[in-house]
């Protein structure tokens, strides 16, 4: 295991915060070439796979039930799969996840992840609501066995 990944992963989760507050408060929504040499540094060819996604798909649907008390995030993968993850948290049900991050370590998170996080900072989301017996549901669709 790559002993700096924990450090590596809470400077790339600062710095998505950091990305996040200035974009708010600004009326420029997008990353400068600078923001995305740091983050290439620390997430790699994850972020530029998380950027083809976005390229090819640039919008990213989020699923919330009544007043955003609970979010998922969907990414449409390869091969038309969808991919629903929760927000700021770093787990994903793709098999890239799983070889990367949980059984090499050799890679903080996966592109779908990363998808997620940055069209949310670039407001590339659109929210459909959903009740909270819909809401389950996709949730328990995240663990079908493929």
């Amino acid at each position: 295991m790559n002993k700096s990944l924990p450090s590596l992963s809470l400077f790339g989760n600062t710095y998505l915060e950091h990305l996040e507050r200035r974009i708010h408060d600004s009326n420029n929504k997008q990353f400068s070439d600078e923001d995305l040499l740091t983050l290439y540094s620390v997430y790699g060819t994850a972020l530029q796979r998380a950027l083809d996604v976005l390229e090819k798909y640039p919008i990213v649907d989020t699923y919330s039930t009544a007043n955003k008390g609970r979010v998922l995030i969907e990414i449409k993968g390869d091969n038309d799969r969808c991919y629903r993850v929760f927000p700021r948290i770093n787990y994903c049900p793709c098999l890239g996840f799983r070889h990367q991050v949980i059984e090499k370590r050799c890679q903080i998170t996966c592109k779908h992840i990363l998808v997620g996080r940055i069209a949310s900072i670039l407001g590339k989301t659109v929210d459909r609501e959903v009740t909270q017996e819909q809401y389950l549901m996709l949730v328990q669709s995240m663990f079908d066995v493929e």
